[in-house]
């Protein structure tokens, strides 16, 4: 089978030859070419591709395929940088609101130093923001690189921030989100209700497209989501993919670092699978505990690598040991796509993503 058909297999409900291996080289790539380090073969979009198929990954994250095109009218939006520092601005008749982000060159990334709502003034500009956006269908990004792409992989094609997700992410955060939850419930309500109402045009888009798996990308933790989930968050999950199976169409979203908490709430809601299962030694849960903590639905677990573990200290073997244990315990089932959990970080080893392919191959087929 192609790298594809075993991504696309557990889905189907076939049973591919060996489970599906994504690696998510999107945070460690850029900072080797950043950092002048980066092959010479491997330094534009067709090399980028190249490395996949050398390391035996099935190429997914950071290929595009987005199916339907947003317009906002009445918005303007910008960003610049200066000495490490990036601000990110939109304004409207109702004012002008910015995110801050500075570059940590250790880690090789940028934080998020200050969310744009700071106040209810600034929550009513990201209403604002919603209310003039409108979204067109458009398949173009998809069937491009799902030709480029062929048997080596599927475009990810995503579906909008859900509403908690989109507040919490890239607008408030944690700390300013909690705090107007708890004093201006009515206009989060308010808020997230346009989220909720931005998004039907994209649903549909996404339900008519040529696409088969979409990405719920809102990059859930159950330390923050947990307490939120059913007041917040279930519904909408509910609904929408309820729309997105009606249309023979399939969904995940991310799931990393804390799993424990919202895994049986996911899989309960009815998620197809979970992407970025983060299990010990970095995570919460163990292997032999994730179909237990999924009850009796049938949700593909994607993940089962920690990131972290190519990192230092950890070794090619325990690497491969953690490999045959995810699929000793995962793979009889046929719900299983191995997989990072979350990124390749800048200082890991990229030949690990090679130990996992071969480690694999070999259980597999003995």
């Amino acid at each position: 089978m192609t790298h594809r058909e075993r991504l696309l297999a557990p889905f189907k409900g076939i049973t591919p030859d060996q489970p599906a291996w994504l690696a998510d080289l999107g945070y460690w790539y850029p900072a080797m070419k950043d950092r002048g380090l980066l092959e010479p073969q491997y330094q534009d979009p067709d090399g980028y591709l190249q490395l996949h198929a050398d390391l035996g990954v099935c190429a997914y994250y950071g290929q595009g395929g987005s199916t339907f095109a947003r317009r906002q009218d009445g918005v303007e939006a910008g960003s610049h940088e200066d000495g490490g520092v990036r601000i990110r601005w939109w304004r409207t008749p109702l004012g002008e609101i910015s995110n801050r982000y500075e570059f940590i060159p250790t880690s090789h990334s940028w934080a998020h130093v200050e969310y744009a709502v700071k106040s209810l003034d600034d929550l009513r500009v990201v209403q604002d923001i919603y209310a003039r956006t409108s979204i067109e269908p458009n398949y173009e990004p998809f069937i491009s690189q799902s030709e480029r792409l062929g048997d080596a992989g599927l475009p990810i094609s995503p579906a909008p921030r859900s509403p908690v997700p989109a507040l919490m992410t890239d607008w408030c955060g944690v700390v300013t989100t909690s705090y107007l939850l708890a004093d201006e419930l009515a206009a989060i309500e308010d808020t997230l209700a346009l989220i909720d109402q931005s998004s039907d045009a994209a649903i549909e888009a996404m339900c008519e497209s040529p696409a088969e798996l979409f990405h719920f990308a809102d990059n859930l933790d159950s330390n923050n989501y947990t307490s939120l989930f059913e007041p917040y968050m279930e519904e909408y999950y509910r609904r929408r993919l309820g729309q997105v199976h009606a249309a023979g169409k399939f969904a995940v979203t991310h799931l990393d670092g804390a799993v424990r908490g919202l895994l049986p709430r996911l899989a309960d809601v009815g998620f197809d699978g979970v992407e970025a299962i983060t299990t010990g030694p970095v995570g919460d849960v163990e292997i032999e505990e994730l179909r237990e903590l999924c009850g009796e639905h049938d949700t593909i677990i994607w993940g089962g690598v920690p990131g972290a573990m190519f990192s230092p200290p950890w070794t090619a073997a325990q690497i491969r040991e953690n490999t045959v244990r995810l699929l000793d315990e995962m793979a009889p089932d046929n719900r299983l796509i191995v997989g990072s959990a979350d990124q390749i970080p800048p200082d890991g080893d990229i030949e690990f993503c090679g130990v996992v392919a071969d480690t694999i191959t070999e259980r597999v087929r003995g």
